[in-house]
């Protein structure tokens, strides 16, 4: 029996990539993913998720960086180690079988921010949907 996993967060440091001995290209990196917390700060709390993708998941996750955005999706398992002082230690993380990056692009092929429309792309849309637009314009001051 496995167990399915869907997470969403950033990246806490940039990928680390190798070369298992089967010559595939293995990336790991780490998540922290936001979830609900009634005694949280804010109401939220931080959850550490490992993430390890194989072949082409990879080498998409690969391209990502520190405070990226990501999606990932698939199987879960409990990583134990013993730790250098000899306690044993274990880490939930997720066999990545979907990575999907939350960036986006501005005109020109540079990053823009991250989980939205970049500004530079709203600008240019709306400066020129401004010069054919016969609508009045709306008052911020209005009450709703």
């Amino acid at each position: 029996m496995t167990a399915q996993i869907s997470a969403y967060g950033r990246l806490v440091a940039d990928p680390q990539t190798r070369t298992t001995a089967n010559d595939k290209q293995m990336t790991m990196a780490r998540l922290a993913v936001s979830l609900p917390c009634h005694t949280g700060p804010n109401g939220e709390a931080t959850y550490w998720l490992g993430v390890v993708a194989f072949g082409k998941q990879a080498e998409l996750l690969a391209k990502h960086q520190k405070g990226d955005l990501i999606s990932v999706a698939g199987n879960m398992q409990l990583n134990q180690w013993a730790g250098q002082d000899g306690v044993q230690k274990e880490q939930p993380q997720v066999i990545a079988d979907s990575v999907i990056s939350a960036r986006t692009a501005r005109p020109g092929g540079k990053k823009g921010s991250q989980g939205q429309a970049t500004s530079a792309l709203n600008h240019a849309s709306q400066q020129q949907s401004d010069e054919f637009d016969q609508r009045p314009q709306l008052d911020d001051e209005a009450p709703f």
